[in-house]
């Protein structure tokens, strides 16, 4: 039975991706930070950071400020992006991008975006991956994978699921309900908010 692709089963296979490539990845935290779209691994010329994103639909979905700046990914020195397979069910598909040739592609496709859009950054801008996927992008930039500097096929399988590290705490279980619905909804984890009550 194929095992269903979730977007923590992508990150798990782009953190294998990365390691296979680059060496040993640490996972870095922080508040909104989801687990596993951060990493970093060691260089001979430094530390190296890393944007991870996924997307079930094939596509790279960033968001900016009200002055149309990418968040974290001028931050970054690697962006990492990882899909399904467009060939194979049991498959993700990894592509390693440079920070700023993403910035230049996503210029490109905010600039059509936002005349008449004062809201232009209130969601987020996407572009595919593929040449024939454009169905939900706001560009018409498809074939962004052609500018990958790398491309990694990871077969999935269940091992590869990510284990729980420890104990959840409430307040653990509820940042990851927020992260995770905004993931879904491809809004900014700080629209979410959760309210749980007891009914006695």
């Amino acid at each position: 039975m194929a095992v269903r692709l979730t977007p923590n089963i992508l990150r798990a296979a782009a953190k294998w991706a990365v390691e296979n490539r680059l060496g040993p990845a640490e996972i870095r935290k922080g508040p909104g930070i989801v687990e596993g779209a951060r990493l970093q691994t060691k260089t001979a010329t430094g530390v190296l950071k890393i944007a991870v994103r996924t997307s079930l639909e094939r596509e790279v979905g960033l968001m900016c400020d009200p002055k149309g700046t990418w968040k974290t990914i001028p931050k970054m020195d690697l962006v990492v992006v990882a899909v399904p397979s467009a060939e194979d069910l049991e498959a993700a598909e990894i592509f390693a991008f440079d920070p700023n040739v993403v910035i230049k592609v996503f210029d490109a496709a905010l600039k059509k975006r936002r005349p008449g859009n004062p809201h232009f950054y209130k969601a987020p801008t996407f572009v595919a991956l593929d040449e024939d996927r454009r169905k939900r992008s706001t560009s018409s930039l498809a074939g962004l994978k052609e500018k990958a500097e790398w491309r990694a096929v990871v077969p999935i399988d269940k091992t590869m699921k990510p284990k729980s590290s420890g104990a959840e705490t409430t307040g653990d279980f509820i940042e990851r309900v927020k992260r995770e619905f905004a993931e879904l909804n491809r809004i900014d984890v700080s629209k979410v908010v959760v309210e749980f009550r007891i009914l006695a």
